[in-house]
């Protein structure tokens, strides 16, 4: 079976799309415009979340834990891998408390993270069907499992290189 993934090009609508999501989320996140009413409100809601998960399965990753922790060691990881910056004629700096390197350290612990292991999903032959010849055996080996997962970081590759291109292409 042939799965069509829905990123078949980065382009320069999808890029800029992804900017504005982003770039709204910034400015609402702003830490001047947070009130207690909102802090209230979002701790309902996180409780809420929470709650409903734990009736559910109980398992997985909880996406706006994740989230902070991210953006707690983010700072870290900036401070040890990129340098401080600073146009002292432009009165511009950057160092590991600006959003654009937090965000830049973010960002390679999301492609890490997901080239990696959809890389090793595919060597794995990851799968889930416990009734396919391999069993409850682990690396599972599933040629089907291979073959999607392939598929999948082969798409996200795709995607991390077109995202390059483009916008190397637009400053040139």
């Amino acid at each position: 079976m042939k799965t069509i993934y829905g990123m078949d090009k980065m382009n320069e609508d999808t890029i800029l799309h992804f900017y504005r999501i982003l770039e709204n989320s910034l400015l609402e996140s702003d830490i001047s415009k947070i009130n207690e009413k909102d802090i209230d409100v979002w701790s309902q809601s996180f409780k809420k979340v929470v709650r409903e998960s734990r009736e559910k399965s109980g398992n997985g990753v909880f996406v706006p834990f994740l989230m902070w922790k991210l953006g707690e060691i983010s700072p870290v990881e900036a401070s040890k891998y990129l340098v401080n910056r600073k146009q002292d004629e432009c009165q511009v700096s950057y160092d590991h408390k600006n959003v654009e390197y937090i965000l830049w350290v973010m960002a390679l612990m999301f492609m890490s993270w997901s080239v990696t292991n959809l890389k090793r999903k595919a060597q794995n032959g990851h799968c889930q069907n416990i009734d396919h010849a391999h069993g409850d055996t682990n690396p599972r080996l599933c040629k089907e499992g291979t073959i999607f997962h392939q598929e999948l970081y082969n798409e996200c590759i795709k995607t991390f290189k077109d995202l390059l291109i483009h916008s190397d292409a637009q400053h040139h």
